[in-house]
């Protein structure tokens, strides 16, 4: 129904405008999200395993600080490393700091193990430090940890609260962290490298939000310029630029009445929502300008280009909407939101321009005509007109080399798919950095001279009190560890193990030959029990020592090798403690990231055959009928499968961006094949109209409003390639790429296709 009073056109406004101010109220409530865990389902398995080893061991999270220090080794170079060890232990979330100027070693005394500093500050005669080195650099306990193999590369370990429900805290940390890195730096001169997960969730922040106010208003001015270009007035502006604008404000307030945070997935959803609001915008404001210079007065143009299209509108919405919600079955937590919130804003778009048309389109101005026009036909003039002209010639190319197209396409399409097998994805955080990026060059500083910046954690649990003392379970923890050093990318683990093989060889005179695990529980109980300070115990063991971990530093840089061989583990570990009736499992963020890459690739099958089958079935039912419906994906196979055979041969990873370009690309590129189709059915049910004249009077009448639709989405999309993160910037390419393929398989491929085939419409 079109609005003609002015009551209605005030509730319509008012309506709105509510709406909005509700919006804005809760898009102040939005949050950033930088976690690992977000990207999983509460119903995951293996994040509900992660969380019972928090339960127990409270935190994985660690930074590390690393740097050059030549004079390291001097009275004056381990008195800065202690003062620095010490202020880094009294910024707020950090539980405990570790150098070697506070790391300890366990020593002997009679009827008593003492776990004495290796450093002491206050020692009555000043240590040998030419000793000590000799001593640590000997010792797999302390290198790679705390110090390189050279000796000249000192490290503080810093471990971090791990708060589930948020993160803002680790962004205050990292920025500490780098403050007193920048003092180190003034005073030691070596660069100060601040890696690990914490640090990473704060570059995540500061460019996630970076992004938006970036990319959001280079899009706006992209669109405000092609539409200017395309339309040669402002007041073109007025319906795109309101939809958009209004749509974008409801989906952030929505995200922000729920509660859900904004990652690398959600930051796409603003470019998304741009080109869902410009597409059916677009296609009214062109039929209005067309009908304008028919000579309609504005009201009657409004009116007519409204009517006429609604049908196509709302039909290409609801495939927009089957593509985007096919995400849902995805097993990625913001993956799935990001479907539901970019059909609920292509909804909202649909509804806005429907509601906002009335009272917009009777603005715009009527164009001047162009000569190159009949005047039965639609009117335009200066970049109109030529591209009239344009489409005029590809409505001939495709007739008179229709058997030609069609083969190239086919030919193009084989040789992308062909390409498949060599997908690999990518869930390594640290490839969606741009090289050269500080929080990338850190990490890869600490990877190339230390163990690494996150943990591969292995969680044991026996069923009663002191169950991990029994020499079985040591031993079957040290055949796990002896395996895993052996892992190119992992360091020198640590266990409780580790620790009472310490405590044997210091309680039988320091041999190493007496380093190893004792053979008796009750020699197991009593070295810790002569232990002066249990708390070293802590990192190690519950408090009944029922339960307890494997901590393997993981490079980062090497992690998704690494991961692969999770499964292996996972059978070793039940080889050696399934007899003794212990369960052991890996887990912790390693092992996410491992579970990431196979859910990336689940998601984008999954996502992209649904999408497929619910596009096909809604076309069918636009179109009414089903040999019509699967006709019309001739044009949408062939873009999205020439975008995944470019990913494959050029390397381009899946990721959490790219894994949504599929179902997103087909959702937005069928919206052209049924304006087209739609119009074309009117020009071939008419008596006396051959094929070859519905396709060029539909190419002149819808061809037009295809191409300003997709030059506006291309330029959008592309100028995501300036984003921060790697994930967006190939989900903006291949975007952008797979939308203006699009163009050229409806205005080509489709109408060579109908010439060949001859469809009955």
């Amino acid at each position: 129904m079109y609005p003609t009073s002015r009551l209605a056109r005030a509730l319509i406004v008012t309506v709105i405008l509510a709406v909005s101010v509700v919006a804005g109220y809760f898009a102040t409530q939005l949050r950033f999200d930088t976690s690992l865990e977000v990207y999983f389902l509460e119903s995951d398995k293996d994040l509900a395993a992660y969380h019972d080893f928090l339960d127990v061991f409270s935190t994985d999270q660690m930074v590390v600080m690393a740097w050059e220090d030549k004079d390291l080794w001097t009275p004056e170079g381990m008195a800065a490393l202690h003062r620095f060890t010490e202020e880094v232990e009294e910024i707020d979330d950090v539980r405990e700091a570790r150098s070697l100027a506070t790391a300890s070693e366990v020593e002997a005394e009679p009827g008593l193990l003492m776990v004495t500093p290796l450093w002491d500050p206050d020692a009555d005669e000043p240590p040998d430090l030419k000793a000590l080195k000799e001593r640590v650099l000997a010792d797999d306990m302390f290198v790679g940890a705390l110090i390189n193999e050279a000796g000249d590369v000192p490290a503080i370990i810093v471990t971090v609260e791990h708060r589930l429900e948020d993160t803002a805290y680790k962004i205050e940390l990292a920025a500490k962290l780098r403050a007193l890195g920048e003092r180190i730096t003034a005073e030691r001169g070596g660069h100060v490298a601040v890696a690990g997960p914490p640090a990473l969730d704060d570059a995540f922040f500061r460019y996630v939000r970076g992004d938006l106010m970036i990319i959001f208003p280079l899009m706006v001015l992209a669109i405000v310029l092609v539409v200017l270009f395309l339309f040669r007035t402002v007041r073109a502006l007025m319906l795109p630029a309101s939809v958009v604008l209004i749509s974008c404000l409801w989906v952030t307030g929505i995200m922000g009445a729920l509660g859900i945070g904004i990652t690398v997935v959600h930051n796409i959803i603003y470019p998304l929502i741009l080109g869902l609001g410009i597409a059916s915008s677009i296609h009214v404001t062109s039929r209005a300008v067309l009908l304008r210079g028919l000579g309609k007065s504005p009201e009657e143009a409004a009116q007519q280009a409204l009517h006429a299209l609604f049908a196509p509108c709302f039909y290409t919405t609801l495939t927009t909407v089957g593509g985007l919600m096919s995400l849902w079955v995805g097993t990625l937590k913001p993956v799935r939101e990001f479907g539901a919130l970019s059909a609920g804003g292509a909804v909202m778009a649909l509804v806005l321009t429907y509601a906002l048309g009335p009272l917009l389109l009777p603005y715009l101005p009527k164009p001047k005509p162009s000569p190159e026009i009949a005047s039965d036909e639609p009117v335009g003039g200066g970049a109109r007109g030529a591209l009239d002209g344009v489409l005029l010639r590809l409505s001939l190319l495709a007739e008179r080399r229709a058997g030609v197209v069609v083969l190239v396409s086919v030919i193009a399409l084989a040789a992308s798919l062909a390409g498949l097998p060599r997908l690999k994805t990518g869930a390594n955080v640290l490839e969606y950095f741009h090289k050269g990026e500080r929080v990338r060059t850190d990490v890869e500083f600490v990877d190339a001279h230390l163990a690494g910046t996150t943990t591969l954690e292995v969680y044991i649990e026996t069923d009663s009190t002191d169950g991990v003392k029994d020499p079985a379970v040591l031993a079957s923890m040290v055949a796990i560890q002896e395996w895993m050093e052996e892992l190119d990318g992992i360091g020198t683990t640590v266990s409780l193990a580790d620790f009472v093989s310490e405590l044997r060889q210091a309680q039988r005179g320091g041999e190493e030959v007496e380093r190893r695990v004792p053979d008796t529980r009750a020699e197991v109980s009593q070295l810790l029990l002569m232990l002066d300070d249990p708390t070293e115990l802590e990192r190690m063991a519950d408090f009944q020592f029922q339960r307890a971990r494997i901590t393997a530093p993981v490079q980062l840089s090497k992690v998704t090798q690494l991961t692969k061989n999770i499964p292996e583990l996972e059978v070793r570990l039940e080889k050696e403690f399934g007899p003794l009736g212990v369960k052991a499992s890996a887990t912790g963020q390693s092992r996410l990231i491992h579970n990431m890459e196979r859910y990336l690739l689940e998601t984008m099958v999954r996502s992209l055959g649904l999408a497929f089958l619910l596009v096909s079935v809604f076309m069918a039912f636009a179109l009414r009928s089903v040999k019509l419906g699967l006709f019309s994906m001739i044009p949408n196979i062939v873009p999205i499968g020439f975008t995944l055979g470019l990913m494959s041969w050029t390397g381009v990873r899946l990721d959490p961006g790219t894994a949504t370009t599929g179902a997103v690309a087909l959702g937005l590129v069928v919206d052209d094949t049924l304006h087209f189709l739609h119009q074309f059915r009117e020009w071939a049910g008419k008596e006396g109209v051959s094929l070859a004249e519905a396709t060029e009077r539909t190419l002149r009448v819808t061809g037009r409003a295809l191409v300003m639709t997709t030059a506006i989405l291309v330029t959008a999309f592309a100028s995501m390639l300036v984003a921060s993160f790697t994930p967006n910037n190939n989900f903006g390419m291949l975007s952008a790429i797979t939308i203006g393929l699009a163009l050229v398989a409806d205005l080509i491929v489709l109408p060579a296709a109908i010439a060949l085939i001859k469809p009955r419409f």
